[in-house]
C-alpha cells in the first residue's frame, strides 16, 4: 500500500492539499484560491490528499459530467505550474471507478503526475489521506471500507438537504471533533504504520493526513509528528500543509 517515491525526482518542498469536496454544497473553496495557489507555487510538488472532489454528494447532473470537471480541474492546475510534479492520493469521497479509471488514462501521457495511489513516502514522510483509521486499521478492513465508498450512490436532494442543515448549524463541526480527537486519530494512525512492512516505515518522522477535517500543526507522538490541514469546508479552518525537507 505505500509506494515510495523515486529519488531521481527529488523533492525539497512540497504542499499537501485534501479535503476540498469539490462539487458539492458545503464546499467553499473559492474563499481559499489564492492561498492553493500560493503554496504550490512555492512548492516543487503538490500533493493532492484525497477527497478533492465529492461524488457522494455531487449537485452536478450525472456521474460523467462529474468526471469530466474534476479532470478539468486537475488539467487547470497541472499546465497552470509547468515546472511542478503532481501526485494524486484518493480518498473515500472520491473513491469512484469511473474517476479512478479516466484519471489513469489521463494522467497516461502527463509525466509530471502520478496517481492510482493510497499512500506515498517520501524520504521522511508518510502521505495519505487517512482513512486508513477507520474499521479495524488493517488492509483487509480498509478494502471493505473504501469498497462501501465506492458502491454509494450520489445522495439524494432530500438527504442534500439535510446535510446542509447540519452545515448552516455546523453540527458537521461538532461531529468531526467527537469522532476525531487528536491523540486517538493519531494513535489509530500509528496501529496501521505497525502492520505495515518495516522496510517502508523504518525511518518516518512525520506522517501527513486528510479525511478528519481536524487541522494538526506538528502534534508530535511517540516521535513521530502528524500534520492535518483541515477542509475546504463551511465552518471549518483549512491551510495547505508545507514540509520543507533537510538538504
Amino acid at each position: 500500500m505505500i509506494e515510495t517515491w523515486p529519488s531521481e525526482h527529488d523533492v525539497r518542498r512540497l504542499t499537501f492539499i485534501s479535503d476540498l469536496h469539490l462539487f458539492s454544497n458545503r464546499c467553499n473553496v473559492v474563499e481559499h484560491h489564492n492561498l492553493i495557489e500560493s503554496s504550490i507555487q512555492s512548492a516543487d510538488t503538490c500533493v493532492w490528499g484525497g477527497d478533492l472532489f465529492d461524488f457522494r454528494w455531487s449537485r452536478l447532473e450525472n456521474d460523467s459530467a462529474a468526471v469530466d470537471r474534476a479532470l478539468k480541474w486537475l488539467e487547470d492546475w497541472y499546465q497552470r505550474f509547468p515546472d511542478k510534479q503532481f501526485i494524486y492520493l484518493h480518498g473515500n469521497h472520491d473513491a469512484h471507478h469511473g474517476f479512478s479509471e479516466a484519471m489513469i488514462r489521463w494522467a497516461a501521457d502527463r509525466d509530471r503526475f502520478a496517481c492510482d495511489l493510497d499512500c506515498m513516502r517520501i524520504k521522511d514522510t508518510l502521505l495519505l489521506h487517512g482513512d486508513v483509521i477507520e474499521g479495524k486499521g488493517n488492509l483487509e478492513a480498509f478494502a471493505d471500507y473504501r469498497g462501501r465508498w465506492q458502491n454509494k450512490r450520489v445522495a439524494s436532494r432530500l438527504a442534500s438537504g439535510f446535510y446542509d442543515v447540519a452545515i448552516a448549524t455546523r453540527a458537521h463541526r461538532a461531529a468531526a471533533m467527537a469522532a476525531h480527537r487528536r491523540k486517538a486519530t493519531c494513535l489509530r494512525l500509528l496501529h496501521w504504520m505497525s502492520g505495515q512492512p518495516e522496510h517502508a516505515t523504518d525511518g518516518v518522522r512525520r506522517i501527513v493526513f486528510g479525511h478528519t477535517h481536524r487541522r494538526i500543526q506538528g502534534y508530535r507522538l511517540e516521535g513521530i509528528e502528524f500534520f492535518n490541514g483541515g477542509a475546504t469546508v463551511r465552518h471549518v479552518p483549512f491551510s495547505p500543509v508545507m514540509i520543507e525537507f533537510d538538504g
